[in-house]
Protein backbone atom coordinates (compact mmCIF):
# COMPACT_ATOMS: atom_id res chain seq x y z
CA UNK A 1 0.00 0.00 0.00
CA UNK A 2 1.66 3.52 -1.33
CA UNK A 3 2.03 5.54 1.90
CA UNK A 4 -0.77 9.09 1.66
CA UNK A 5 1.43 12.39 1.64
CA UNK A 6 0.83 14.66 4.57
CA UNK A 7 -1.51 16.90 3.71
CA UNK A 8 -1.33 20.76 3.91
CA UNK A 9 1.67 23.07 3.93
CA UNK A 10 4.65 20.18 3.53
CA UNK A 11 6.41 21.27 6.91
CA UNK A 12 8.61 18.28 6.96
CA UNK A 13 10.01 19.54 3.71
CA UNK A 14 10.31 22.65 5.11
CA UNK A 15 12.73 21.52 7.94
CA UNK A 16 14.51 19.38 5.45
CA UNK A 17 15.11 21.82 3.12
CA UNK A 18 16.57 24.33 5.48
CA UNK A 19 19.01 22.07 7.30
CA UNK A 20 20.12 20.72 3.90
CA UNK A 21 20.59 24.22 3.05
CA UNK A 22 22.46 24.89 6.44
CA UNK A 23 24.73 21.58 5.44
CA UNK A 24 25.81 22.80 1.66
CA UNK A 25 26.56 26.29 3.22
CA UNK A 26 29.14 24.51 5.78
CA UNK A 27 30.56 22.32 2.90
CA UNK A 28 31.43 25.63 0.60
CA UNK A 29 32.72 27.28 3.99
CA UNK A 30 34.51 24.11 4.38
CA UNK A 31 35.79 24.18 1.40
CA UNK A 32 36.75 27.93 1.62
CA UNK A 33 39.08 26.88 4.66
CA UNK A 34 40.62 24.36 2.96
CA UNK A 35 42.07 26.57 0.53
CA UNK A 36 43.20 28.71 3.38
CA UNK A 37 45.11 26.02 4.97
CA UNK A 38 46.67 25.06 1.89
CA UNK A 39 47.70 28.26 1.23
CA UNK A 40 49.37 28.56 4.99
CA UNK A 41 51.06 25.17 4.75
CA UNK A 42 52.71 25.79 1.08
CA UNK A 43 53.79 29.07 2.30
CA UNK A 44 54.95 27.42 5.23
CA UNK A 45 57.46 24.71 2.97
CA UNK A 46 58.45 27.41 0.63
CA UNK A 47 59.60 29.14 4.02
CA UNK A 48 61.19 25.51 5.60
CA UNK A 49 62.52 25.06 2.11
CA UNK A 50 64.73 28.57 1.75
CA UNK A 51 65.44 28.93 5.57
CA UNK A 52 67.35 25.26 5.60
CA UNK A 53 69.21 25.68 2.39
CA UNK A 54 72.34 25.77 4.47
CA UNK A 55 71.61 21.84 5.21
CA UNK A 56 72.47 20.73 1.63
CA UNK A 57 76.34 21.58 2.48
CA UNK A 58 75.91 18.46 4.92
CA UNK A 59 72.53 16.62 3.92
CA UNK A 60 71.05 17.27 0.78
CA UNK A 61 68.76 14.53 0.96
CA UNK A 62 66.81 16.13 3.89
CA UNK A 63 65.73 19.13 1.40
CA UNK A 64 65.09 16.37 -0.87
CA UNK A 65 62.41 14.83 1.77
CA UNK A 66 61.40 18.20 2.13
CA UNK A 67 59.80 18.69 -1.41
CA UNK A 68 57.45 15.43 -0.87
CA UNK A 69 55.06 17.98 1.40
CA UNK A 70 54.72 19.86 -1.72
CA UNK A 71 53.42 16.66 -3.41
CA UNK A 72 51.11 15.73 0.04
CA UNK A 73 49.63 19.01 0.06
CA UNK A 74 48.59 19.18 -3.23
CA UNK A 75 46.93 15.70 -3.40
CA UNK A 76 45.24 17.03 -0.21
CA UNK A 77 43.95 19.79 -1.37
CA UNK A 78 42.33 18.00 -4.59
CA UNK A 79 40.75 14.91 -2.80
CA UNK A 80 39.27 17.67 -0.53
CA UNK A 81 38.00 19.71 -3.16
CA UNK A 82 36.45 16.34 -4.66
CA UNK A 83 35.27 15.21 -1.37
CA UNK A 84 33.23 18.76 -0.87
CA UNK A 85 32.11 19.28 -4.48
CA UNK A 86 30.87 15.96 -4.71
CA UNK A 87 28.60 16.61 -1.21
CA UNK A 88 27.70 19.94 -2.92
CA UNK A 89 26.31 17.89 -5.73
CA UNK A 90 24.49 15.60 -3.98
CA UNK A 91 23.00 18.42 -0.89
CA UNK A 92 22.10 20.60 -4.09
CA UNK A 93 20.52 17.37 -5.89
CA UNK A 94 18.42 16.61 -2.57
CA UNK A 95 17.19 20.39 -2.13
CA UNK A 96 16.27 20.28 -5.91
CA UNK A 97 13.88 17.21 -4.52
CA UNK A 98 12.28 19.15 -1.98
CA UNK A 99 11.92 22.17 -4.24
CA UNK A 100 9.76 20.11 -6.43
CA UNK A 101 7.19 19.04 -3.26
CA UNK A 102 3.77 19.92 -4.94
CA UNK A 103 5.48 21.60 -8.53
CA UNK A 104 6.23 25.07 -6.45
CA UNK A 105 9.41 24.54 -8.62
CA UNK A 106 7.19 25.61 -11.46
CA UNK A 107 5.45 28.85 -9.98
CA UNK A 108 8.26 30.14 -7.32
CA UNK A 109 12.29 30.97 -8.20
CA UNK A 110 14.05 27.85 -7.47
CA UNK A 111 17.83 27.86 -7.16
CA UNK A 112 18.21 23.91 -8.06
CA UNK A 113 15.76 23.53 -10.19
CA UNK A 114 15.90 26.18 -12.96
CA UNK A 115 18.54 25.31 -15.64
CA UNK A 116 20.07 28.80 -16.09
CA UNK A 117 20.77 29.53 -12.45
CA UNK A 118 22.68 26.16 -12.26
CA UNK A 119 24.67 27.31 -15.01
CA UNK A 120 25.30 30.79 -13.83
CA UNK A 121 26.18 28.97 -10.66
CA UNK A 122 28.40 26.31 -11.74
CA UNK A 123 30.84 28.84 -13.92
CA UNK A 124 31.27 30.68 -10.64
CA UNK A 125 31.69 28.07 -8.94
CA UNK A 126 34.50 26.70 -11.32
CA UNK A 127 36.27 29.99 -10.79
CA UNK A 128 37.44 28.23 -7.44
CA UNK A 129 38.58 24.91 -9.49
CA UNK A 130 40.89 27.59 -11.47
CA UNK A 131 42.09 29.32 -8.32
CA UNK A 132 42.97 26.27 -6.94
CA UNK A 133 44.85 24.89 -10.10
CA UNK A 134 46.51 28.36 -10.39
CA UNK A 135 47.83 27.86 -6.88
CA UNK A 136 48.70 24.40 -7.42
CA UNK A 137 51.09 25.35 -10.27
CA UNK A 138 52.16 28.54 -9.01
CA UNK A 139 53.43 27.06 -5.29
CA UNK A 140 55.35 23.80 -7.08
CA UNK A 141 56.76 25.69 -9.29
CA UNK A 142 58.16 28.45 -6.59
CA UNK A 143 59.20 24.99 -4.86
CA UNK A 144 61.08 23.31 -8.02
CA UNK A 145 62.87 26.86 -8.49
CA UNK A 146 64.05 27.57 -4.91
CA UNK A 147 65.21 23.76 -4.72
CA UNK A 148 67.36 24.02 -7.93
CA UNK A 149 68.62 27.19 -6.85
CA UNK A 150 69.69 26.99 -3.58
CA UNK A 151 71.74 23.80 -4.69
CA UNK A 152 75.47 24.65 -4.05
CA UNK A 153 77.84 24.63 -6.73
CA UNK A 154 78.48 20.97 -7.55
CA UNK A 155 75.57 19.57 -6.03
CA UNK A 156 73.23 17.99 -8.24
CA UNK A 157 69.18 18.42 -7.27
CA UNK A 158 67.68 14.66 -7.02
CA UNK A 159 65.94 14.57 -10.38
CA UNK A 160 63.60 12.01 -8.61
CA UNK A 161 62.98 14.84 -6.12
CA UNK A 162 61.69 17.67 -8.56
CA UNK A 163 59.66 14.85 -11.05
CA UNK A 164 57.80 13.48 -7.87
CA UNK A 165 56.47 17.30 -7.59
CA UNK A 166 55.92 18.16 -11.41
CA UNK A 167 54.48 15.12 -11.90
CA UNK A 168 52.04 14.89 -8.70
CA UNK A 169 51.18 18.80 -9.22
CA UNK A 170 50.58 18.33 -12.92
CA UNK A 171 47.83 15.59 -11.92
CA UNK A 172 46.47 17.83 -9.55
CA UNK A 173 45.72 20.83 -11.82
CA UNK A 174 44.41 18.37 -13.76
CA UNK A 175 42.22 16.83 -11.69
CA UNK A 176 40.76 20.33 -10.40
CA UNK A 177 40.24 21.70 -14.29
CA UNK A 178 38.19 18.37 -14.53
CA UNK A 179 36.49 19.29 -10.92
CA UNK A 180 33.35 20.47 -13.15
CA UNK A 181 32.34 17.02 -14.03
CA UNK A 182 31.05 16.62 -11.21
CA UNK A 183 29.15 20.19 -10.55
CA UNK A 184 25.84 19.63 -9.99
CA UNK A 185 23.34 19.62 -12.86
CA UNK A 186 19.92 20.20 -13.63
CA UNK A 187 17.98 17.02 -13.20
CA UNK A 188 15.60 16.26 -16.34
CA UNK A 189 13.13 18.87 -17.23
CA UNK A 190 14.53 21.11 -15.51
CA UNK A 191 13.28 24.49 -15.78
CA UNK A 192 14.66 27.10 -17.99
CA UNK A 193 14.47 30.60 -16.87
CA UNK A 194 12.55 32.71 -19.13
CA UNK A 195 13.48 36.55 -19.01
CA UNK A 196 10.33 39.11 -17.72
Amino acid sequence: MTPVPPSGDYVSSNYRYVATYNEVVARISQRQQTLTLFVAIFTGLVTALIATRDMFRTSHASIAWLMVGFSFASIALTLLNYKYENLISILRSYLASLERVKDAHLFLPSYNCDAAYIGQANRARYFHDLTCAALILAYNGVAVGIYIAICPPGVTPYPAAIAGVVLVGAACVLAHLRLRRIHYVAAAGAKVATPG
